[in-house]
């Protein structure tokens, strides 16, 4: 073993090698280690004993995950429970820290799951369901599996149908009661296997509707959407939002957001005069129309909503720096220049701030690099966000 210190990247890039080459092995032999897994699991520990740099506890045992769940994608004796809950075991008992089970279980789960055994899923996923907002989800997914679809598995009862989707629904209210954070176990294999996302949101949209005045469901619909990319979700998780809570602020703003990003300004304007009716004394709605007024054509809305702004007692600091952007953006570079000597002479305790501005937008600066307009946009954003505190209530 290597001795002294030794950089994280490299023990990162010899697992991940090593994870290339078990997995290809894996995928060549999967009926050699169906038949012999105890042997197989033996190389894997001689693998990381032999690594030749100190991997760490968690490290090491998220490693055995991946290659465990590697070797439940690829099995054919998975319907053999006596099988799975052996590979379980000792997969648990090669790890540094032997209460680290869930990597293991969450594996065996989404294998069963796939091959059409709900049932046993849902008993390797019962410990975990209150963790995490995604096992939680799978869990459920379960039970309304058997209530949907049935399952020919020792155990199921077809009489109890009804009472399978009472239970689905059951383990989503109570979700959404104890509100777990977003895939808190679910790492590695897992979170990147495109299957696993159908169950999350077949059952986030049903309790959208089972539960119609819980919020989170929302949230943390929105959450997963954003991660993903998926538009789709994030549009209809906002269009929910928006109908069913037209008095909260959050799903105005994801909106707005959403809108923005897109290009969708016209979308976005009449948004935020929706905003600015429904939530009349709060000055967030009003920056999201300077915000956008930045990027419109017609000065006209611009002075309209500066006005409204000042009508608002918006602190002076935010519309110096929103007068600044706006010169800034249509290269009026000198009335951009005494917008920063105003905000300089009026906010002397801000003026590390002017001097970054400055310095980045100089006209003699060395480099203009590509984009500078934007990182404008992103900085001068950021800092009045932070300064109105919008977002973190």
């Amino acid at each position: 073993m290597v001795d002294g210190f030794v950089p994280e990247v490299v023990i990162s890039n010899h697992l991940d090698k090593s994870k290339t080459e078990v997995f290809s092995f894996i995928e060549s032999n999967a009926k050699a280690i169906d038949e012999n897994f105890p042997s197989f699991f033996g190389k894997v520990v001689t693998i990381l004993d032999r690594a030749g740099v100190p991997i760490p506890d968690a490290a090491h045992d998220e490693f055995i995950d991946a290659i465990v769940y590697r070797v439940f994608t690829v099995s054919k004796r998975a319907d053999d429970l006596k099988f799975v809950s052996r590979v379980c075991d000792i997969a648990c008992g090669m790890k540094r820290k032997k209460e680290r089970k869930a990597g293991v279980y969450l594996a065996a789960a989404v294998k069963l799951m796939k091959i059409g055994m709900p049932l046993a899923a849902a008993a390797y996923l019962q410990p975990y369901r209150k963790h995490d907002a995604t096992v939680g989800c799978w869990h459920a997914y379960c039970h309304y599996l058997l209530y949907k679809e049935g399952s020919a598995e020792p155990g199921y009862s077809a009489a109890e149908r009804w009472n399978y989707l009472k239970t689905a629904r059951q383990h989503m209210e109570e979700l959404g009661q104890l509100r777990p954070g977003l895939q808190r176990l679910v790492r590695g294999e897992p979170e990147q296997d495109p299957w696993l996302a159908e169950p999350f949101w077949v059952m986030i949209f049903l309790a959208t509707e089972w539960v119609p005045d819980n919020r989170w469901f929302l949230e943390i619909g929105l959450s997963r959407a954003k991660q993903e990319n998926n538009d789709v979700a994030l549009v209809k998780m906002l269009q929910i939002g928006l109908v069913r809570f037209p008095g909260d602020m959050f799903f105005y703003r994801e909106t707005y957001h959403l809108k923005f990003e897109q290009g969708d300004l016209n979308d976005a304007l009449g948004l935020i005069r929706d905003m600015l009716q429904r939530f009349p004394d709060d000055l967030e709605p009003v920056y999201y129309a300077l915000r956008t007024a930045l990027y419109l054509p017609r000065e006209g809305e611009f002075n309209e909503f500066r006005r409204h702004a000042e009508s608002m007692k918006m602190p002076g600091h935010i519309l110096c720096l929103i007068d600044y952007a706006y010169a800034f953006f249509r290269g009026r570079r000198g009335q951009a220049s005494l917008c920063l000597d105003e905000f300089r002479r009026r906010y002397p305790s801000l003026n590390y701030y002017v001097d970054l501005l400055q310095f980045i937008t100089a006209d003699d600066a060395p480099t203009r690099p590509d984009g500078l307009n934007r990182a404008v946009f992103i900085s001068v954003d950021h800092f009045c966000t932070r300064m109105l505190k919008i977002g973190e209530t």
